[in-house]
C-alpha cells in the first residue's frame, strides 16, 4: 500500500527498488505537470549513506539531484518504512 501522508522526517522506502532503497524526507516540492494545472508533490530525500542504493541520485535528472544522495522523488514512488512492536 502507497502511502502518500507522507510527512518531514518520515523514513520511506521505494516502491520498485524495494527495502535496500531507504530514505529521509526532507522536504517537499509542488510541480505544474500540465496545462490543466495538476500538480504533482515531489519528495527531497535523503538516502542513507552506506546502503545498497548510495550514490542513487547520480543517474537521475540534474533538476531532480541535489547530490549525490540527496534528490527529489514522485510522491506516488514512496511509501513509510513502518515501525514493528517487539514481544519481548
Amino acid at each position: 500500500m502507497i502511502d502518500n501522508n507522507l510527512e518531514i522526517g518520515d523514513l520511506v522506502t521505494h516502491v520498485l527498488y524495494g527495502r535496500g532503497w531507504i530514505g529521509i524526507v526532507v522536504d517537499f516540492r509542488e510541480e505544474i505537470i500540465s496545462i490543466s494545472a495538476k500538480n504533482k508533490r515531489m519528495a527531497l530525500v535523503q538516502i542513507q549513506p552506506e546502503t545498497e542504493f548510495d550514490g542513487f541520485f547520480k543517474r537521475c535528472l540534474e533538476k531532480d539531484r541535489i547530490n549525490d544522495n540527496l534528490g527529489y522523488v514522485s510522491v506516488h514512488w514512496l511509501f513509510k518504512v513502518k515501525e514493528k512492536q517487539w514481544k519481548r
